[in-house]
């Protein structure tokens, strides 16, 4: 076959790739002259930008993942770039790219959080792991009894009580439309919102109302059972009051938060409000119906905060076949996201001490992540890193629509291992531009022929010309000898056995506490304000007569003598308690009585 660029031809024999480049040590090898038209970047060129790392050299090195490879070593990328990994199902993702950058990062002693669908990754690292001595956290949603404990709601509530309260707010609304909102494009919009803002509103009041020990779902699921019990039923009405506008939410502030989230539920009629109900019961069933799944979600093994100080490897396992567990793996990115940016604004540089690597696979399954365009966009300079791993970018598209463009753009890494996508094939050949022949310098054709076998991989890095590399399987790379019996998976301890009593706490509790509520004040700071309150509101006779309200001087009248109260016996003086307003009545009775 041969090929021609300029005036130089090459006769060269095999794959449609081998006929674009000369092979050395996987890399292609540039032809023509000049830098006026496209061209492929040299093997020189590629391993003076990249960092080498011999593939039996267990020295330290920096980390990062692998974009090249010789006979003996892979050069990774040591930038804060993010990347992005397009492959097919079988394309070799996992093998080329996740464990060895997972390989990779623990030498380099890199903290990350991984997505590990089929529990692989956490299985052939964990020996690495154990020598480097790094503290390791398991999400296991495959097999919730083998997992380390995670509580969703303890982070936004620590938040809450430390008054953060808007950036508590921001995390539970994120929490509420991430699993509420799945399938959106499918139904109403009104039910969804309605859902998700009574989901926004039943947290908002756990947070305010109960202990620490309390915040887990299983308090969740008891308040919402409690709160839309019927109160009281008015057969000949279809709006029957339900228990929190009765008991809460009729003496809570009408201007609060709270209450506007929750008013389009509890303050319309029956029917509707038992579609907004059962909208949000659809939402929230996989996680109240599943005991193990919460007893997992109430207990916190994690300090998220510590990630970005300590040498520390997450695994997120989730079922491969369901995906509906798939939100909370969202939810927890966003979370350990927004601890990860406020421990970095803590240090000098505004950068995290060490290195956290965010490698997730199947990226484009997951429900939409909240400002993650944002997050993408500003990482960078806190030292924070994303690998995003997808099977197509229409995938990307059906999540993040027109902001896929912004992720795509803030990725200075392309890898293409495979692709049928039509538009992106036709997208990467349009970037590589022409060569000197006015032809395209890649070809749809070459991106679909690329050499599984050999580990071939198409790769667009940063402002550098494309190239196209052979990369090793994971079985190249140094070995860690594992012990099958130290490849146990954790156990979870954690039970939710302290419940919140919505209905306790409102009976316990009265109205003039209910209505200081939601004021950014907490529990004790507001029933310290109600005790004063109640000693301010009650004095006694004498006090009143020595203190008087009012200013002005009362005449004199005098009294004529009963004579049906002379031989009456003299009452012992007693102290009455008299409230302030009745105080105010009589004073302004007698300034009445004076004029008349």
């Amino acid at each position: 076959m041969a090929f021609k660029r300029k005036n130089v031809c090459l006769d060269t024999g095999g794959s449609d790739v081998d006929a674009h480049l000369h092979r050395t040590g996987g890399a292609m090898q540039n032809i023509a002259d000049g830098n006026s038209y496209s061209r492929w970047s040299t093997e020189e060129e590629i391993t003076s930008f990249l960092y080498k790392i011999k593939l039996d050299d267990r020295k330290p090195h920096p980390g990062g993942i692998p974009l090249f490879a010789d006979s003996d070593s892979v050069y990774i990328d040591t930038s804060d770039s993010h990347s992005l990994v397009i492959g097919s199902t079988g394309s070799k993702k996992t093998r080329l790219i996740g464990m060895p950058a997972l390989q990779i990062y623990a030498e380099a002693g890199e903290s990350f959080v991984v997505i590990d669908p089929k529990a692989e990754l956490y299985e052939r690292t964990l020996p690495l792991l154990k020598q480097q001595k790094y503290k390791t956290f398991v999400l296991n949603l495959r097999d919730p009894p083998q997992s380390d404990g995670w509580n969703p709601l303890i982070i936004p509530f620590r938040l809450y009580r430390g008054g953060q309260r808007d950036k508590a707010t921001e995390l539970i609304r994120d929490m509420a439309n991430c699993i509420v909102k799945q399938g959106y494009y499918y139904r109403e919009p009104y039910w969804i919102n309605s859902a998700a803002n009574l989901l926004t509103g039943l947290l908002l009041i756990l947070f305010e109302c109960a202990q620490e020990k309390e915040i887990n779902l299983k308090s969740l699921r008891a308040l919402k059972t409690e709160a839309f019990k019927i109160a009281s039923d008015n057969s000949r009405s279809d709006n029957s009051a339900p228990y929190i506008r009765e008991h809460f939410l009729q003496y809570v502030n009408s201007s609060s938060f709270v209450n506007s989230l929750l008013s389009g539920t509890v303050n319309v009629c029956d029917t509707t409000r038992g579609c907004i109900v059962s909208e949000f019961d659809q939402a929230m069933e996989p996680f109240f119906s599943q005991d193990n799944l919460v007893d997992l979600l109430s207990g916190n093994d994690l300090d998220m905060a510590k990630i970005g100080r300590k040498k520390t490897a997450v695994f997120l396992i989730i079922p491969d076949g369901n995906t509906v567990y798939n939100c909370l793996i969202s939810v927890f990115v966003k979370q350990c996201y927004a601890q990860l940016i406020i421990e970095a604004q803590k240090r000098p540089y505004k950068a995290l001490y060490r290195r956290v690597n965010f490698l997730l696979d199947e990226f484009a399954s997951l429900p939409s992540i909240a400002d993650f365009p944002s997050m993408i966009t500003a990482s960078r300079s806190r030292g924070i890193r994303f690998c995003l791993m997808v099977q197509s970018v229409k995938q990307l598209e059906a999540k993040y629509g027109i902001y896929t463009e912004a992720i795509k753009g803030n990725c200075e890494n392309w890898v293409i291992l495979h692709s049928r996508e039509r538009e992106l094939l036709a997208e990467i050949a349009e970037i590589c531009g022409k060569n000197a022949d006015d032809e395209p310098l890649v070809s749809m054709t070459l991106l679909q022929t690329l050499d599984k076998g050999k580990g071939e991989a198409f790769v667009l890095h940063k402002r550098e010309r494309p190239f196209i590399a052979r990369l090793p399987d994971i079985n190249r790379y140094h070995v860690y000898s594992a012990d099958k019996k130290t490849l146990r998976y954790p156990r979870n301890k954690h039970k939710a056995d302290a419940v919140f009593d919505f209905k306790d706490f409102c009976h316990s509790k009265g109205e003039l506490f209910m209505t200081k509520l939601f004021s950014g004040k907490t529990l004790d700071e507001i029933q310290k304000e109600c005790d004063e309150d109640d000693g301010a509101y009650y004095m006694t006779n004498e006090d009143m007569i020595q203190e008087p309200i009012f200013t002005v001087q009362l005449p004199q009248e005098e009294e004529q003598p009963d004579s049906s109260y002379e031989n009456m016996p003299i009452p012992q003086e007693t102290k009455v308690k008299v409230s302030l307003l009745e105080r105010i009545k009589e004073a302004a009775r007698n300034v009445f009585k004076g004029k008349e």
